[in-house]
């Protein structure tokens, strides 16, 4: 039998692949944010920030980085699972649809 929708199962692995390269860019976006806003309050002064808060919005730009970043991620791996559930779904009903055509000729 043919392989059908080559496409569609590239298309879902292309986003489950993506998934994981955003989760993983939300992990160091996180940690660069952290970082730079530990290094010292003239690099945050830098982006409009007053020294003595430059911790917290560090804190809190990182922490707002990696759960967005996981969620977009999460959302994008979805869509990935989706596609290939679907894809399943019509496998198993034109398969059905082709036990059902035989089991009618036979009769």
């Amino acid at each position: 039998m043919k392989k059908r929708f080559g496409v569609l199962k590239l298309l879902a692995t292309i986003l489950k692949v993506l998934g994981v390269v955003v989760a993983a860019f939300a992990v160091l976006g996180g940690l660069g944010t952290l970082i730079i806003s530990l290094a010292g309050g003239d690099l945050m002064a830098a982006f409009g920030v007053d020294s003595g808060s430059g911790i917290f919005m560090g804190l809190v730009g990182s922490l707002g980085i990696v759960v967005f970043g996981f969620l977009y991620a999460i959302i994008l791996y979805g869509y990935g699972e989706l596609l290939l559930v679907l894809l399943s779904m019509e496998d198993n009903t034109y398969k059905t649809v082709k036990l059902l055509e035989d089991v009618i000729k036979d009769e």
